[in-house]
């Protein structure tokens, strides 16, 4: 039973827009909001459109099976993503319906809110299903008093001088605190800024400004030298600007809508240094220094944040995929729009759509320092990439000049001031946490027609999303790949969990197994967390076959030339199962005991290797042996293992709890080798592979300049690792090696103010060369997309996730395409 809950209702003169939440039997369901609006007609409202998104097959019970407390327990043992989390901290949300295409997922919903060992700010959105204790969707949402008002001066980062609303204290100092805002008669509403002092911004993310970080002060009116250097002088001012912006133009009052306060931190740190980002985190603005400059300098910067707070208290748009992209695009426009109109830039210039154009403080051009362009001319049909979720969240930054380049044209070609009214209209009315590209066009017409435009004004709105590719089934209308799709429409499980270190499919001889998922109906009426298990011989158009369980997840597949090993998720415990006849025989338990966690199982001639993680959080190594006997390969205490992997009688893993440590363990022998990686403060272990001789594994970090390379040993004596000379590339991703052949994909590095490099391709080459130093690559496949995550078999067999259609397909070649000229 679902019924629709009053979230709120705004009116517009002689309009009225009321949106509801839908609810299954009490419970909320994600992304399901529905938007009506309504017209005063003959003495009522009549209904003159309606849109979003609603669930009418959900049949999931209420009653969860799994607690809250063990649902917090499992996603630090499951998800992956939370691994690395330093100062991980958890927040409670309760219980929400996940929809799909099977009755709907009952979850426990937790934001867990800390920061990655490269920097980047985490708010994880987590989701674990109440009735099986897997993790469901898992992914990161960051996109940021007594009152005495005086006149204050300050100095902004470029020299020049402008006034502050500031507010006097009882003893005589100034602190940036504004209280001369409509706002503030009517609900207290300030503009408040703070100086972290330096402080990491990881202790900063989440919740309310905290006691321990201080208003930006002075001891006279005047704020310059230290406000001037941390940003907060440019950060008052801006946010001021974008308050007014929204307040005159729109009407609409504060990011909350309702006149609430807008609290700016500036002067954030990462381990002492600079913190080179700037995000909206659900509660304030948080901003670093780049190459000495803070983000606050930039109007459009702390526009496009703050506009994601806007958003978030308004269409509510999933921070995924093409939602979250449209959430991207609509920060963009504003912040454009509002630093446009500020420094008098015409829309027909060809810099007007310049994103962060003057972060670089007249160090370099504006079209140089730029991240992002809304005149890039980009089109859905052809330039749209559905990239896997593990990657800028499914292309959030990727994709969204596409929309934003739609926006922005229509802005080029109306009153800009109605332009702007319309965009904010259709975000305020008529989008949905779940809209897409062709809900935007939609969106944006039906907010153009309830402000009583022309039909001149109309065919410009249609023209600018025509220009972009963007209209009815435009997902259907690009890309190709020459490979053979032995699964369509796939949502990798590795993409939810956090692995990105995985394959697209494992493969051994003539068979393979892709691990996929269903969550929030992508890839509808696949299994929830299932197995596909097939031929390659056998293809020809059929898929393959499914292994899934009824409230189980099935997850991380390991093939040998027996059997098909895997983890088993379901509310009684986590353990090891497996289908005998290489995934074709019944499913039978492996391990599974109730007083540990067993998970990332390996099989590899009749040996199991897997870990085990205790109620102490222990994870140690263990390996079930083909004659049945089981040995604790790690028996010393605070073992931290994870990223294990079994091949040719040697078993290798990551150790510590920093991931810095490779240890490897030969089977025969009983020995173990232990080897700390390079630049181990700021790196980790990616990867781990082997082939009969030699280990390979990935190492990512660095500190402020990202850096990421491959690295490899002779089994016998890791003393003599040394980076690969080739491939080269700060974003080396999955890679997967034989005894014969390299292959390697590469993805983008994203944060706040992401950019886009263009889709990854998966290259190959002799593993001979590649251990040589040769660059002597090729590619796998010509597809006209990204190709990520590849799979190398027998000779030249190889399988890859290709993000040409509209959906993530799993490919393969017999052979490697090798030239693409």
């Amino acid at each position: 039973m679902s019924d629709l809950k009053l979230l709120r209702s705004t009116k517009n003169g002689t309009q009225t827009s009321v949106r509801f939440q839908q609810e299954h039997r009490g419970v909320p369901v994600f992304g399901a909001q529905y938007a009506v609006q309504t017209q005063a007609a003959d003495g009522g409202q009549q209904v003159t459109s309606a849109t979003g998104t609603l669930y009418t097959d959900l049949t999931v019970s209420t009653a969860p099976k799994v607690s809250e407390a063990v649902a917090e327990q499992r996603m630090f043992v499951l998800d992956a993503h939370l691994r690395s989390v330093g100062g991980a901290k958890p927040g409670k949300h309760g219980l929400v319906v996940l929809p799909d295409a099977r009755g709907g997922v009952l979850a426990w919903h937790f934001t867990v809110t800390g920061a990655r060992p490269d920097g980047s700010p985490v708010r994880q959105e987590v989701y674990i299903d109440a009735r099986v204790g897997g993790v469901a969707l898992s992914y990161n949402n960051v996109d940021a008093a007594d009152v005495s008002p005086a006149q204050g001066t300050g100095v902004r980062v470029d020299g020049s001088e402008a006034k502050l609303d500031v507010n006097k204290e009882a003893d005589g100092s100034y602190t940036l605190v504004d209280s001369t805002r409509p706002m503030y008669a009517g609900t207290g509403g300030q503009i408040r800024t703070y100086d972290a002092q330096r402080k990491s911004y990881k202790l900063v993310a989440g919740g309310p400004v905290t006691d321990d970080i201080p208003l930006a002060t002075s001891a006279t009116s005047r704020f310059d030298d230290a406000n001037t250097a941390s940003g907060a002088v440019d950060a008052h001012i801006n946010a001021a600007k974008v308050y007014e912006f929204y307040k005159d133009r729109i009407g609409r009052d504060g990011i909350d809508g309702k006149g609430g306060s807008i609290h700016s931190v500036v002067n954030v740190a990462s381990n002492g240094q600079d913190y080179a980002n700037a995000f909206w985190d659900g509660d304030k603005m948080v901003y670093g220094h780049m190459k000495g400059v803070p983000l606050s300098v930039a109007l459009d910067v702390v526009g496009h944040e703050m506009t994601h707070g806007v958003t978030e208290h308004s269409a509510g748009l999933v921070y995924l995929n093409q939602s979250g992209a449209l959430n991207e695009a609509i920060s963009d426009y504003f912040g454009n729009a509002m630093e446009t109109a500020d420094k008098g830039v015409a829309m027909s210039d060809p810099d007007s759509g310049l994103v962060g154009e003057y972060l670089c403080n007249g160090t370099k051009s504006p079209r140089e320092c730029a991240l992002r362009d809304l005149n890039d001319g980009r089109n859905a049909q052809k330039d749209y990439k559905p990239i896997t979720l593990d990657i800028d969240n499914g292309g959030v930054h990727a994709n969204s000049t596409i929309v934003g380049g739609a926006l922005w044209d229509i802005r080029k070609n109306l009153d800009p001031q109605l332009a702007d009214r319309i965009v904010y209209r259709a975000a305020q009315d008529y989008l949905t946490p779940l809209s897409g590209f062709t809900d935007m066009r939609n969106a944006v017409t039906l907010a153009a027609k309830s402000l009583k435009v022309s039909e001149n004004d109309l065919a410009v709105i249609g023209k600018a999303f025509d220009g972009h590719g963007i209209e009815r089934d435009w997902e259907q209308k690009g890309g190709s790949h020459d490979g053979t799709t032995i699964a369509s429409h796939v949502l990798p499980a590795y993409e939810v969990h956090g692995g990105i270190d995985e394959q697209a499919a494992q493969i051994n001889g003539d068979v393979y197994a892709i691990g996929h998922g269903d969550a929030v109906a992508w890839g509808a009426g696949s299994a929830r967390f299932g197995i596909t298990v097939g031929r390659f011989s056998e293809q020809n158009g059929k898929s393959g076959h499914e292994l899934t369980v009824d409230d189980a997840y099935l997850l991380d597949p390991s093939l040998d030339d027996q059997r098909i090993v895997f983890t088993r998720v379901s509310a009684d415990g986590i353990g090891i199962y497996t289908a005998g006849n290489k995934g074709q025989g019944a499913i039978k338990k492996l391990v599974d005991h109730a007083n540990a966690d067993e998970t990332e199982p390996v099989t590899d001639h009749g040996n199991l290797a897997y870990i085990s993680t205790g109620a102490d959080g222990e994870q140690d190594v263990m390996l079930r042996k083909a004659d049945g006997t089981t040995v604790n390969v790690t028996p010393e205490p605070g073992t931290r293992a994870a990223r294990l992997t079994m091949k040719h009688g040697t078993i290798a893993w990551a150790g510590g709890a920093d991931n810095t440590y490779l240890t490897v363990y030969d089977i025969a022998t009983g020995t173990t080798q232990s080897k700390r990686i390079s630049g181990w403060l700021f790196n980790t272990l990616g990867d781990i592979q082997l082939t009969s001789d030699r280990v390979f594994w990935r190492e990512d970090g660095g500190f402020l300049i990202p850096s990421t390379s491959f690295v490899s040993a002779p089994l016998g004596d890791l003393s003599k690792a040394a980076k690969l000379r080739y491939p080269t590339s700060t974003y080396l991703a999955q890679f997967s090696v034989t005894d014969d052949y390299f292959a390697y994909s590469t993805y983008d590095l994203w944060g706040a103010l992401g950019s886009w490099n263009g889709p990854g391709k998966v290259k190959v080459a002799k593993t001979a060369d590649v251990v040589a130093g040769v660059d002597a690559f090729s590619r796998v496949s010509c597809s006209s997309g990204a190709q990520l995550a590849p799979s190398l078999g027998d000779g030249q067999r190889v399988a890859w996730l290709d993000t040409t259609a509209a959906d993530t397909d799993v490919v393969s070649r017999e052979t490697f395409a090798g030239s693409c000229e």
